[in-house]
């Protein structure tokens, strides 16, 4: 599970394209597609580089003005369900 302390990245081996400003993204592997909104596009360009969780909720605050306390739920949750999903590394 992800924690603010947690440095994530995107798996290089997905294949993916933004549509419209949201991701379509397939894993070879499976041959499941996913899709993300504006906003999880945004985060999904962050993690092609690894990324320290707390940091990108901080220039998220920036960027959408938003309290902090709610980025870092949401960015958690969206973290904790492309971990499930296995689109991305969690290093502790």
């Amino acid at each position: 599970m992800p924690t603010l302390s947690s440095h994530i990245r995107a798996r290089s081996d997905l294949l993916s394209t933004e549509i419209d400003g949201e991701t379509v993204m397939m894993d070879v592997e499976s041959g499941q597609y996913f899709t993300l909104d504006v906003i999880g596009t945004r985060i999904w360009k962050a993690l092609a580089d690894p990324v320290e969780v707390a940091a990108l909720c901080r220039t998220l605050e920036t960027e959408f003005d938003a309290p902090l306390a709610m980025i870092e739920r949401d960015v958690l949750a969206l973290l904790a369900d492309l971990q499930a999903r296995n689109l991305i590394t969690v290093e502790r």
